[in-house]
């Protein structure tokens, strides 16, 4: 433990001492759902319809420390380290032994097509930030930081060696050297906004929010130094025999005097105020947001404000648009130099900027190839760190969330006068519960590499390292980030209704029972409107005007009251109604709308007879009872209205009257097939006819209207050829399997059938269509009539009048033999083709 103590010390001195900060700040937590007023520095659209009610940050620090030049391993670091340490500070520079055996050059200077190096130095503290929604659509907050951002970039690495090694290195003496673009640039502010977040499209699957911090900047220091051409070339240490280039070189008028500046006085105002933008939308795609609707306290379709519904977020984001306006301070200016041979030692004494200027102006005193524009008092403009910050994340399951972050520059790299954020694109994993949360964010750059990190959230503190190597004093280390804050939030939470009933618990009155909103939470059992605490009849619906209780038939006499609650009644009988005002309440009156006799409860006897009307088969004439009321005049057994001979006896079968002859051949209707024409009674009374005259009766004739023979049974005569035709057309009839298709080889015959049929005007064709027991037995109906259209469609196309042409089917409801085996089967499936004569 002492041992990764004193690698830990090491590290954190080393880091400063050869790099500076660079940060996106909160690196894993800025994109939490639960990040709140500290996610609005990425996208300020972040906190509306988020998670928290209000969200106070009382206090947060970001601080890390990147470059691109070195990396120090501590895994080769020498146990006697610390005893030089103790001694002194020497270890640092680059010739010491600790120095050599542990920090390591990133990237071989000689080599060509190297990136040039940089060096980032970035913190901001947070002083107080809040924010807090005004309604579910609409968040506002305040947020109060300092911040400064050092950039030194795009330092060419032959230039970066001679640099450590204090011009001291002999390889790169009298070679023709350059550097298309250095730059140096410091900006130290204090910004405060305020935020804005509106939901602006809420569609169930589809929901969109934006978001906007306006922010007034206070520029606390700055400078900047940029060429974007130095030509050089180094005769030993301390002379240059060739140094060209043009220099753009400023800073604010309060680092005049560097050794006098104290913290006081470097957080006094030093430009004039800015202003500053950030702009962000954020789109969420919910195809389960059913499941985060809920009903309470009277309204319908309300989000669950405590929980992440998306399953895909993305957001867009533009931050840090703006700057600040600062006056030149000393002598900073822009100037040029061609000069042959200058001595490098004059720039041994500078320590401030007021040592620098002097020099500068002492060169250009002696006309020493100097070229210059005094710039003193002039002001200059110093962008903030524009970037366009790209977020996406992916709800995996319950609390783990996946999460992609681009932040993209888009300060352009000819501006000589701003600071920027490096692009940085960083994955991290996630554990996000309301209460804790634990990220992973691996991240890269061009100045840190690749990196990964942990933070977390527990409660109120937030605390993150973003790589593993400075937590831990292990492997090659480019530099180092943590940060962490302290913060109050107030968590949106799910409404506590502890009945059930929908109506939350701080506004139901009656918060052990179910209830409805409209009595706040008390209950209306029987739904009448009327809450139970005040309901004679809590349990049935009733009127206001009964106290709850009901009255169905609506005669103003309440159920409870009413003998007849279903009946509209008058009080004289407790609410029961008398309809044929016989003095026989309805509900005991048997026949009610009839006035009637008690003694058959209230139905009458209209004719008198002894019998209810009711029970009375003749209830106008007055008859016996044996024969239910109803008088037999002729005693035949059948009553007067059902007899139609009343007076006179006849049997039942004739409706009470006797049976005529009305032919007069002996036999009497009813035995008579022919009662209206006299026939023997051999033929039941009919006469012997032959109605077509073929000399066959019509009993026996099977075409009894049209002449025939008798081998025919009447019919007209078919010849054998003829009946062959029959015969082939039936036996050759086949069809494509379980369908109506005629198989070709079945034409030939029909042809034959279908011109015999044009021969034969006077023959008309029934076709009737059969199948076996295979299968549904409705899907067998259906195919034998298909099938039966099927040759009537043929043989009408070959000619043969429709009209001549009947079909019918059958299915399997007519077997000429057994379904058991397949021969039967075979017999049964048939279309059947019959000659008919009429």
């Amino acid at each position: 433990m002492k041992k990764q103590l004193h690698k830990l010390t090491f590290l954190a001195i080393f880091c400063f001492s050869v790099s500076t900060i660079f940060s996106q700040n909160y690196l894993g937590v800025h994109n939490s759902n639960y990040a709140g007023v500290m996610g609005l520095d990425i996208q300020p659209a972040s906190f509306v319809d988020g998670r928290f009610i209000v969200d106070v940050n009382l206090g947060s620090a970001n601080i890390g420390a990147w470059q691109n030049a070195k990396y120090f391993n501590t895994d080769v670091m020498p146990k006697w380290w610390v005893k030089s340490f103790k001694k002194d500070t020497s270890w640092m520079k680059p010739d010491s032994t600790l120095y050599k055996r542990s920090v390591f050059d990133l990237y071989d200077y000689s080599k060509t097509g190297i990136s040039p190096r940089g060096i980032y130095l970035n913190y901001q503290i947070d002083i107080l930030n809040f924010a807090f929604h005004i309604n579910p659509k609409i968040a506002i907050g305040f947020s109060a930081k300092s911040r400064m951002i050092t950039n030194i970039d795009d330092i060419d690495p032959k230039l970066s060696k001679l640099v450590e090694e204090g011009l001291d290195f002999a390889a790169l003496w009298n070679l023709k050297l350059n550097d298309k673009l250095a730059t140096a640039n410091m900006m130290a502010w204090n910004e405060y906004g305020i935020n804005y977040g509106q939901v602006v499209m809420d569609k169930g699957k589809h929901f969109l929010k934006v978001g906007g911090r306006v922010k007034l900047l206070q520029g606390l220091a700055s400078a900047y130094a940029y060429t974007d051409q130095l030509d050089y070339e180094l005769l030993n240490k301390d002379t240059a025999t060739t140094l060209v280039g043009n220099f753009k070189y400023g800073y604010s008028n309060n680092l005049d005097d560097m050794k006098n500046i104290n913290s006081k006085s470097f957080f006094k105002s030093a430009s004039k105020l800015g202003f500053g933008l950030d702009l962000g939308v954020v789109y969420e795609w919910r195809p389960k947001y059913k499941q985060f609707k809920y009903d309470m306290d009277g309204e319908t379709n309300l989000w669950m404000r405590n929980e992440n519904k998306y399953e895909l977020r993305a957001g867009v984001s533009i931050i840090d648009i703006g700057g600040m306006k600062f006056t030149k301070g000393g002598h900073s200016r822009d100037f040029s130099v061609n000069t042959s041979t200058l001595d490098l030692r004059i720039f041994d004494k500078v320590n401030s900027f007021a040592s620098l200027d002097s020099i500068v102006d002492s060169l250009i005193t002696n006309n020493a190839g100097w070229n210059s524009n005094q710039g003193t008092g002039q002001s200059y403009y110093m962008n903030t760190p524009t970037a366009l910050n790209i977020q996406l994340d992916y709800h995996i399951w319950k609390w783990f969330y996946l999460n992609a972050t681009g932040n993209i520059n888009i300060i352009g790299k000819k501006n000589p006068s701003r600071v920027k954020t490096p692009t940085q694109f960083a994955i991290t994993p996630s554990f996000d519960y309301a209460w804790f949360g634990l990220y992973v964010p691996v991240s890269v750059n061009n100045y840190s590499g690749w990196k990964a990190g942990i933070a977390s959230r527990l409660g109120p503190i937030t605390i993150g390292v973003v790589d593993f190597h400075s937590l831990f004093a292990s492997g090659k280390v480019r530099g180092t980030e943590f940060y962490m804050g302290l913060r109050v939030p107030i968590l949106y939470t799910k409404p506590a209704d502890r009945d059930g009933d929908r109506v939350s618990d701080n506004k139901d009155e009656c918060i052990k029972i179910p209830g409805i909103w409209s009595f706040k939470g008390c209950p209306d059992t029987d739904g009448d409107g009327i809450k139970d605490s005040e309901d004679l009849c809590p349990d049935v619906p009733g009127l206001a005007e009964f106290q709850g209780c009901p009255d169905r038939d609506g005669d103003k006499i309440p159920d409870k009251d009413d003998a007849c609650p279903d009946l509209p009644g008058i009080s004289a009988y407790r609410g029961c109604p008398d309809t044929d005002e016989d003095g026989i309440i309805d509900p005991q009156d048997s026949c009610p709308t009839v006035k009637g006799l008690p003694a058959f409860n209230g139905c009458p006897d209209t004719d008198g007879d002894g019998l209810q009307d009711s029970e009375d088969a003749c209830p106008d004439i007055a008859g016996p009872i044996a024969n239910q009321g109803c008088p037999d005049t002729d005693n035949d057994g059948i009553f007067d209205f059902l007899d139609n001979c009343p007076d006179v006896y006849g049997p039942k079968e004739n409706n009470g009257c006797p049976w005529p002859d009305t032919d007069g051949d002996g036999l009497i209707d009813k035995d008579d097939e022919c009662p209206y024409l006299a026939g023997p009674l051999k033929n039941k009374g009919c006469p012997y006819q032959d109605t077509d005259g073929d000399g066959i009766l019509d009993k026996d004739d099977k075409c009894p209207t049209v002449k025939g023979v008798i081998e025919n049974n009447g019919c007209p005569k078919i010849e054998e050829a003829e009946k062959e035709i029959l015969k082939t057309a039936f036996e050759d009839l086949e069809f494509n399997t379980g369908n109506a298709i005629i198989k070709e080889s079945s034409y030939p015959s029909l042809n034959e059938l279908a011109e015999l049929l044009i021969k034969k005007k006077d023959w008309k064709l029934q076709i009737s269509g059969h199948t076996d027991n295979v299968g549904d037995a409705q899907k067998n109906l259906v195919l034998s009539k298909k099938r039966a259209e099927a040759v009537k469609q043929y043989l009408e196309s070959k000619g043969v009048e429709g009209k001549r042409l009947s079909t019918l089917f059958f299915g399997e409801t007519q077997p000429i033999a057994t379904n058991e085996t397949a021969e039967g089967r075979q017999k049964n499936r048939r279309v059947e083709m019959n000659v008919i004569f009429e």
